[in-house]
């Protein structure tokens, strides 16, 4: 029999329960990963756990940035002083008690035997960790946009692929300027499959260009989860 090429996007399946803390990484002076026990959450690689505050409105979704077979939860992060959640994520140490829902989502892989391009801004790198731990891609290409050298969250991981690191306010350790200044530079395939996660400026302005070049909008999948002027 042959097994499909492209991935069934699961139906919601949420559960809420108690983890703990197993670590807390801090990897810039404002990007952070918080690791949990696993217990018995499931998800697919691209997925989202919602991670619940002491009250309704403190509560914030984040994408698992692990394997499926992993041990462990991670979450990518940035510290924002003002935020609701975020100052007190960053007190949390190993044996810390948080309440956490999931799996959901359907930013999930649909063909990982077509070329995969996996655009980010910031924090949106972390699906793309998911993928890389979970899935054998023989054809991966990474654009990942941030400020500084310092924000190029799991750099290692990611340098055996294609990777194109994307500095608007350094240079010296990548590409000098914005991910789509890159990207419009790039002759893009069109039967490729095209991962957009991030500032919702960037996926409006990469789907553009992609468009632009005759990718078909079925080929595009987005995660816009925040605005530059809220970063």
């Amino acid at each position: 029999m042959q097994v499909p090429k492209v991935a069934e996007v699961p139906n919601v399946s949420l559960s809420r329960f108690k983890t703990a803390v197993v670590d807390q990484r801090q990897l810039s002076d404002t990007g952070y990963e918080l690791v949990l026990q696993r217990k018995e959450l499931t998800f697919e690689a691209g997925r989202l756990l919602t991670i619940h505050g002491t009250d309704i409105t403190e509560d914030r979704s984040y994408t698992i940035a692990s394997g499926v077979d992993d041990p462990t939860l991670s979450v990518l992060y940035r510290l924002v002083p003002s935020g609701e959640l975020t100052p007190k994520l960053v007190k949390l140490v190993p044996g810390d008690g948080l309440e956490i829902s999931g799996s959901y989502g359907q930013f999930v892989l649909r063909d990982t035997t077509r070329p995969v391009y996996f655009i980010a801004t910031g924090t949106g790198i972390a699906p793309c960790r998911a993928y890389v731990r979970t899935h054998r891609l023989s054809s991966l290409t990474i654009l990942h946009g941030v400020r500084t050298a310092a924000d190029l969250f799991f750099r290692d991981e990611f340098e055996p692929y294609h990777y194109i690191p994307c500095l608007s306010r350094e240079s010296g350790a990548g590409y000098h300027g914005r991910v789509t200044d890159r990207l419009r530079e790039m002759d893009l395939p069109s039967h490729a499959h095209y991962y957009l996660c991030g500032a919702y400026e960037m996926i409006y302005e990469a789907q553009a260009l992609l468009l632009e070049q005759g990718v078909p909008p079925s080929h595009v999948f987005r995660e816009g989860y925040y605005y530059k002027s809220d970063d």
